[in-house]
C-alpha cells in the first residue's frame, strides 16, 4: 500500500477525530474519513503521477541534483525521450477517434435506433466531446487516472434539459482505494467524487445559508498547519468535496459537504441507469493498475530509462569537456592556473623541470558512457509508441510492410486503448440514460451525414393521424401520383389532423449503444486499391461501384449515388416506353380484330400494320440512342473519377516520399554528429599520447646530461 506523507498541500484532508468538527452527523463523519482514506491511500500513486508530468514537461532533474551538478560543475542536461513518444500516442488517439451507434434490442424498435444514435451523437457534438476526451486520454497516459462526470442541468427558461460532459483533472478525482480495476464501477467502488477548491468569499455567495460551516474553515484551519489542510489560508480558498457513495441497501446517495459540515442536504442520486437503478454521473478509469492498487500511466516504465539518459548523457559530457592531471608538490607554481590553462583549447603548462606532471586518461571513461548512453536509448526506443507503431521506417518499404510492422507496434499499446474504448462505451451509456431519463418535450435533430442532403430526425414528436396514413403508404411503396392524391385527402379532412402518437418517443425506445470502428488508415486504403486495380487490368469482373467504393476518394458516396441513380433510366423515357408497349398491344389486338372481319381490306391492313412497326422501329433507335448517350455520359464521370484517384493517391506517395527523405537526413546528419564526436575523442587520445611521449623524451634527456 502507498506510504504516508506527514506534510501535505491542498489536496489532501484534515483527520476526522481532529478538534473544530462541527456536524456530529454519523455519515458526515463517514464521508471524512472516505475521503481521507482516498487521500492517504493514493499518495504514492499522486507522487508517481507529479513525476511523471514533470519528466514530460522536461523537469527531469530534483533541486538536489541540480545543486550537486552545479558544485561539480557538470550541466545537468535532459534528453527528453518521453515526451516524443507520449505525443505520438495521442496522436494515435486523435487519428483514431470513434463515435456511438444505437441497435435495437427487439426488432419493432429497428427504426428507432436511428433516433437514439443521432441523440447520442448531437450531444456528444454539442459538448465537444472529442476534445474533453483527448484531455482524458492525456491525463490516462501521464498520471495514470482520468474521467468525465455527466449532467443533466436546467438549461433557459423554454428549453429542455442539457446534458453536459465535463472533464474532470486527474487531481480532483476522489476514489475507494479498495476499488482494484482500471474502470471505476459502482460494483468495484463504494464511493466516488472530486474535489473543488473554492474562493471563500464566492463559496458565501453560492451558500449562504452556511456561511457557519465556512466560517468554522477559516478559525480552525490553524489546527491543521502542520498537517494536510481543508483551507489554503493565504488566498482564503476552501476545499469542498461532492461526493456519491452507495449505502448498504444498495442506493446511491449525494452530498456536497466540506470539513465543518453539509453545504446541500444528502440526497439520493437524480440519475438512473439503464436497469433502473441509481447510478453516479462519474467515469473515471486508469490505464494500469499493480496489486497494491496503485494507478500509474504509459510513462512510468520510461521514467528510469530516462533518468539513465540524462545522467549518462551529462557524465560523458563532463568527462570530454575536463582533464585530470598528476603533478608532483612543486611542480607547477600556482595550481589553478595550471587547471585554468589547461582547460583552455591552447592553453600551455609550466612546469619546473625533473618534476612529475601527468595528463590521465579518461576517454575510456567517457567512451563507456557514451555505450551505455546508447544501449539506454535503444531501449527507450524499443518500448511503447515507437517508429513500427506510427508506420514509419526509414528504410523504402511499400505501403503493406509498413501496415504491417505498424500493426505489429500497436500491440503493445493496444491495452490501453482498451481501456479508452471502454471509456468511451461507458459515458455513450450514460448519456443515453440522461436522454431517455430527461428528454421530454419534442425535439428535431439534424442529421450531418450527407452534407449535400438535409435530414432531419424527430423525438418525442406528436404524429398525426395523416402523418401516419402517408408514412405507411409511403413505406408500401405507393407511387407518386398516389402519394399526391393522398396528400390531398389528408389536407381536406379534419379528423386526419389528431394526434394518434409519438414518433420516437424516447422513453419508449429500446436499444443497446455501442461503439462504431474507426475507418483504417489512409495508407491500408491506398494498398487496397492499388490492388483492386491490378484486378481490374488482369480482367476480373468487378463492378465500377465496387472499384469507387474501395478508393480513398474524400467524396465516393457522392460519386456512387450517381452512378446508382445513372443507371436507372429517367422518368420521361420510361414513360413513352409504356406508352409504345402500349400501342404495340393495341395494334395486335386491332390486327387480331381485321382478321376476324373480313369487310375491312387486307391491302389496308397489311399497310397499317407496317406503318406501325416503322414507328416502333424508329422509337426503339431513338431510346437506342438517348441510353448510349447516357452511358456515354457515365463512362466519362467514371472515368473522371478513376483520374482524380490516380491523382491523390500520386499526390500521397510523394507526400510519404518527402517524409522517408526528410527522415533519412535527420538519421545521416545525426550520424555526422557521432563521427565528430569521436573524431574528436580520438584527437584528444592523440595528443595526450604525444604529450606523453614529450614528457619521456625530455625527461631521458635530462637524465643523460651530465
Amino acid at each position: 500500500m502507498a506510504k504516508k506523507k506527514e506534510k501535505g498541500g491542498n489536496q489532501a484532508v484534515a483527520l476526522p477525530n481532529s478538534p473544530g468538527t462541527v456536524s456530529t452527523d454519523e455519515w458526515h463523519t463517514t464521508l471524512i474519513e472516505w475521503v481521507n482514506s482516498s487521500d492517504d491511500e493514493t499518495l504514492y500513486s499522486r507522487e508517481l503521477s507529479e513525476k511523471a508530468r514533470s519528466y514530460y514537461d522536461s523537469n527531469q532533474w530534483t533541486d538536489a541534483e541540480i545543486a550537486k551538478l552545479k558544485e561539480q560543475k557538470q550541466a545537468a542536461t535532459v534528453r527528453n525521450r518521453i515526451k516524443p513518444k507520449m505525443d505520438g500516442l495521442m496522436g494515435m488517439e486523435r487519428a483514431n477517434r470513434t463515435t456511438a451507434k444505437a441497435y435495437p434490442r427487439t426488432p419493432k424498435h429497428a427504426e428507432a435506433a436511428t433516433a437514439a444514435t443521432e441523440a447520442v451523437r448531437f450531444v456528444l457534438d454539442d459538448q465537444f466531446y472529442h476534445s474533453k476526451r483527448s484531455a482524458a486520454w492525456d491525463n490516462l497516459l501521464m498520471e495514470g487516472t482520468g474521467g468525465y462526470e455527466i449532467l443533466a442541468e436546467e438549461g433557459k427558461e423554454g428549453e429542455d434539459i442539457k446534458i453536459t460532459i465535463n472533464h474532470i483533472m486527474w487531481d480532483r478525482i476522489i476514489y475507494d482505494p479498495v476499488c482494484r480495476t482500471k474502470v471505476i464501477t459502482k460494483k468495484t467502488a463504494r464511493f466516488v467524487g472530486q474535489v473543488v477548491w473554492m474562493d471563500y468569499d464566492v463559496a458565501k455567495a453560492q451558500y449562504p445559508d452556511h456561511v457557519d460551516v465556512l466560517e468554522v474553515m477559516i478559525s480552525g484551519s490553524e489546527t491543521y498547519e502542520d498537517r494536510p489542510r481543508w483551507m489554503d489560508g493565504k488566498r482564503k480558498r476552501v476545499k469542498i468535496v461532492e461526493l456519491y457513495y452507495t449505502k448498504p441497501d444498495g442506493v446511491v446517495w449525494y452530498s456536497c459537504f466540506t470539513r465543518g459540515g453539509y453545504l446541500k442536504t444528502p440526497k439520493v442520486s437524480p440519475y438512473i441507469d439503464e436497469e433502473g437503478e441509481t447510478e453516479w454521473p462519474y467515469e473515471f478509469g486508469s490505464l494500469f493498475v499493480d496489486r497494491d492498487g496503485n494507478r500509474y500511466g504509459a510513462c512510468r516504465q520510461l521514467l528510469d530509462i530516462q533518468d539513465e539518459i540524462n545522467k549518462r548523457g551529462s557524465k560523458a559530457l563532463h568527462l570530454m569537456s575536463v582533464r585530470q592531471i598528476m603533478v608532483e608538490k612543486g611542480a607547477v607554481e600556482d595550481v589553478n592556473k595550471l587547471r585554468a590553462e589547461l582547460a583552455k583549447p591552447d592553453g600551455v603548462a609550466e612546469v619546473v623541470p625533473g618534476m612529475l606532471m601527468e595528463i590521465l586518461k579518461t576517454g575510456d571513461m567517457a567512451a563507456a558512457q557514451f555505450n551505455l548512453l546508447a544501449e539506454a536509448k535503444s531501449e527507450i526506443d524499443a518500448v511503447s509508441y515507437n517508429a513500427a507503431a506510427a508506420g514509419k521506417d526509414t528504410r523504402n518499404m511499400s505501403g503493406v510492410a509498413l501496415r504491417n510492422r505498424e500493426i505489429a507496434g500497436q500491440t503493445e499499446v493496444a491495452p490501453m486503448f482498451d481501456v479508452l474504448k471502454h471509456l468511451d462505451i461507458r459515458v455513450y451509456r450514460k448519456i443515453w440514460n440522461r436522454v431517455k431519463q430527461y428528454w421530454r418535450a419534442e425535439k428535431w435533430i439534424r442529421i450531418t451525414d450527407d452534407p449535400n442532403s438535409v435530414k432531419w430526425v424527430g423525438l418525442n414528436a406528436p404524429q398525426t393521424a395523416g402523418e401516419q396514413a402517408f408514412e405507411q403508404a409511403k413505406a408500401q411503396g405507393a407511387p407518386p401520383e398516389a402519394l399526391a392524391q393522398l396528400a390531398q385527402q389528408i389536407a381536406a379532412d379534419p379528423m386526419m389532423k389528431q394526434v394518434v402518437a409519438t414518433q420516437n418517443e424516447i422513453a419508449a425506445l429500446d436499444v443497446d449503444i455501442v461503439m462504431s470502428d474507426a475507418p483504417d488508415t489512409v495508407t491500408q486504403e491506398v494498398e487496397d486499391f492499388q490492388t483492386l486495380g491490378e484486378m481490374v487490368k488482369s480482367g476480373f469482373p468487378i463492378p465500377p461501384i465496387a472499384v469507387i467504393e474501395a478508393s480513398p476518394l474524400a467524396n465516393k458516396d457522392r460519386i456512387i449515388k450517381m452512378m446508382q441513380e445513372g443507371q436507372q433510366m429517367p422518368p420521361e423515357m420510361q414513360e413513352q416506353q409504356k406508352k409504345m408497349q402500349e400501342d404495340m398491344k393495341k395494334l395486335a389486338e386491332e390486327n387480331q380484330a381485321l382478321k376476324q372481319d373480313t369487310s375491312i381490306d387486307a391491302a389496308k391492313l397489311q399497310a397499317q400494320t407496317r406503318e406501325m412497326e416503322q414507328k416502333a422501329a424508329l422509337r426503339e433507335r431513338e431510346i437506342a440512342g438517348e441510353l448510349a448517350l447516357q452511358k456515354q455520359k457515365q463512362d466519362g464521370e467514371l472515368q473522371l473519377a478513376r483520374e482524380k484517384a490516380e491523382a491523390e493517391i500520386t499526390l500521397k506517395r510523394e507526400i510519404a516520399k518527402a517524409d522517408l527523405q526528410i527522415e533519412a537526413a535527420k538519421l545521416a546528419q545525426q550520424r555526422e554528429s557521432n563521427d565528430a564526436q569521436f573524431a574528436l575523442q580520438k584527437e584528444q587520445g592523440e595528443r595526450e599520447h604525444a604529450l606523453k611521449a614529450e614528457q619521456d623524451n625530455r625527461k631521458q634527456t635530462d637524465t643523460a646530461a651530465p
